[in-house]
């Protein structure tokens, strides 16, 4: 596989708007004045006031972030953590000029009672895929949406989800590709799930979540999308001290109707040995499979100047996709299977991470496919 490396314009604008950093009450104080022999007509304005009594507050705000770029994709993600008491907001912005994708998203989450509620807004653009002229598929999509949830607390380490969900899409007509309104979807989507924090069974430590959301898009002005869909997603992790198994399933599935914008397929982390966005369609089918060895995690090595390697891991990963319509998803034969692996290092500095360096090998089970490759740096 060669690398595909692109001229990206000389100027990017990044907006990031900041929560405030605190807050804090100040009583003020006033020393009692001296005692005067009142005069024979006193004014009210005249009489001294009674000392007011002095207290302060303090309110302290914590902030995490994370910075990321990937190469060769040239990829940024950042993302800025604010807690305050039971409050906490999180604001994410992402960029990748190769897959075509830019979008920020603010949740907000409470979490002062056993339900805990949530709210997020996002504003995604995805103009895909880019530098590939001769695709007859070649779009971009715009995606709006709010959402509010919540997670109710079972019992240790178990959660329940459920959300409901207003999203608008915005994508080009086969006739107008520059006009931003040109097409609309307006969909709603009710969403159930679970999620497993740290739960210990047969000596590994198992995380994950899983969702299932129903879509019902319906006529609004000059939108006539009308159809109902259906989405399965998990992920999960367990672990133990050499060995973490990360997997990933997703399903979109058609049940009626028409108008459906379009899923892709292909791209690290979606098909790996793919061509970014190669392959689109309407049902999806995507199964990602990865087997990390952690080598020394439980004995970092020394470096120089406070430096430590801190993790280091071999990964082996598997995925399996296939993405178009019913039938072409019931053949079984015609699947995509991406096999790959590398490695990853963590570097620390005075036992706090400071960044990643990764480098990873792809190849496609299919004929006449080249090695596709994956390095780049983490913050």
């Amino acid at each position: 596989m060669s690398a595909k490396f692109v001229a990206a314009p000389a100027k990017f604008l990044i907006g990031f708007w900041l929560a405030g950093l605190g807050f804090a009450q100040i009583g003020m104080a006033q020393e009692e004045p001296e005692a005067k022999t009142p005069a024979p007509e006193t004014k009210p304005q005249d009489e001294p006031k009674p000392p007011v009594d002095v207290r302060i507050r303090r309110l302290i705000s914590k902030y995490e972030s994370e910075v990321s770029f990937l190469l060769p994709e040239g990829e940024f993600e950042a993302a800025l953590d604010k807690k305050i008491g039971n409050f906490s907001a999180l604001t994410r912005a992402r960029y990748n000029f190769v897959r075509g994708e830019m979008g920020f998203s603010l949740q907000n989450v409470y979490t002062r009672f056993r339900i805990v509620p949530q709210a997020e807004v996002y504003d995604r653009l995805h103009f895909v895929p880019l530098f590939q002229p001769n695709r007859a598929d070649r779009v971009w999509r715009r995606e709006q949406g709010i959402q509010f949830g919540a997670r109710f607390f079972l019992f240790q380490p178990i959660n329940a989800l459920t959300s409901f969900n207003y999203q608008r899409y915005s994508f080009p007509s086969t006739v107008n590709q520059q006009k931003l309104d040109s097409q609309q979807v307006h969909s709603v989507s009710q969403s159930l799930g679970a999620q497993a924090d740290s739960a210990r069974f047969g000596g590994f430590y198992h995380s994950g979540i899983f969702e299932m959301a129903l879509i019902r898009a319906f006529p609004y002005g000059h939108n006539r999308a009308n159809f109902w869909q259906l989405q399965f997603s998990t992920k999960g992790v367990a672990e133990t001290n050499w060995l973490a198994v990360v997997g990933e399933a997703r399903v979109v599935s058609l049940i009626a109707g028409g108008g459906v914008p379009l899923s892709f397929l292909g791209g690290r982390n979606r098909l790996s040995a793919y061509d970014t966005n190669e392959f689109s369609g309407i049902n999806l089918f995507y199964l990602s499979e990865a087997n990390r060895f952690h080598l020394n995690k439980q004995k970092p090595l020394g470096l120089t100047g406070g430096f430590s390697l801190y993790e280091t891991n071999f990964t082996l990963h598997t995925e399996i996709g296939q993405i178009g319509l019913d039938k072409r998803l019931r053949d079984f034969s015609s699947y995509h299977v991406s096999l790959g692996g590398g490695f990853n290092s963590v570097v620390a500095y005075r036992q706090r991470r400071a960044f990643e360096l990764f480098f990873y090998v792809y190849k496609a089970l299919e004929p006449d496919r080249r090695l596709r490759y994956y390095f780049g740096i983490k913050y």
